[in-house]
């Protein structure tokens, strides 16, 4: 009797006990929890990382329009207020400008049936593009040391290399606009405008140098030079840098803006 009430003893403790079947579908449902767990858990981090960049691109391009409008209702004023003035703004203008010069130059090229030198369809985009940016980004560069130099050593006037770069990046944003202008007539291949908006650009930039000079002058009590010298070196210093890299020049500029014929 005895015996018999042990043995069933034990079979309870045995039907109790969970069986390897059971502890392994037990780990393996826990296994498939965590791991959906850390799935959700990490779509969750990549959706909040996605939301921040977004928002940080969204305010970024807030805050540069703000400055760009600010650059634009007077351009001659608002490069003389400190407050105004920023440094990687400045390098945001240039190398946008840069960007859409060489977006519009390539469209004109592959327009310029009504063009004398050259039709451009034998350029891919990646060739005309990368050199053309380049190379305004590389000419901008230079004419920013030009003032640098000139303000400081022919104008005698008290300014640092910083102070010029956020000068003419502020006064380079109603170029940029000129610029992507210039992409638009050229996309839709209206010769008229794109040649006004290409002496426009090239006066444009003229006009930045003669107004650093001028804020130079005025402003950091040059103690001698002249204006209209110093405006003369700074358009020998381009001509003579366009003409080293002349190569550019005449490959992938002149017949995106030399017209034979309208329309």
């Amino acid at each position: 009797m005895l015996e018999k009430d042990q043995e069933q003893v034990t079979s309870e403790m045995k039907n109790d006990e969970p069986t390897i079947d059971q502890e392994t579908r037990q780990s393996r449902l826990s296994r498939s929890t965590a791991k959906r767990g850390r799935t959700s858990k990490a779509a969750d981090d990549e959706r909040s990382a996605l939301q921040r960049i977004l928002r940080g691109v969204g305010g970024a391009f807030k805050r540069y329009g703000s400055y760009g409008l600010a650059m634009l209702k007077s351009p001659s004023r608002a490069i003389n207020q400190a407050e105004t003035l920023r440094m990687k703004y400045a390098w945001i203008s240039i190398v946008l400008f840069s960007v859409f010069f060489a977006l519009g130059n390539y469209v004109q090229l592959k327009a310029s049936k009504t063009r004398l030198l050259g039709f451009g369809i034998h350029y891919s985009f990646g060739d005309a593009f990368l050199k053309v940016s380049v190379f305004t980004l590389i000419l901008l560069t230079l004419m920013m040391l030009t003032v640098w130099v000139l303000g400081k050593y022919m104008l005698k006037g008290n300014i640092s290399l910083k102070e010029v770069i956020m000068k003419f990046g502020a006064a380079l944003v109603p170029v940029l606009v000129l610029s992507i202008l210039w992409l638009v007539f050229a996309m839709l291949n209206i010769p008229y405008v794109t040649v006004m908006l290409s002496v426009m650009m090239f006066f444009g930039l003229q006009l930045i140098a003669v107004v650093l000079f001028r804020s130079i002058h005025s402003e950091h009590e040059a103690m001698r030079g002249d204006l209209m010298y110093a405006g003369w070196v700074f358009l020998l210093v381009e001509l003579v840098i366009i003409a080293l890299l002349w190569s550019i020049v005449g490959e992938y500029l002149i017949p995106s803006l030399v017209p034979v014929r309208f329309g």
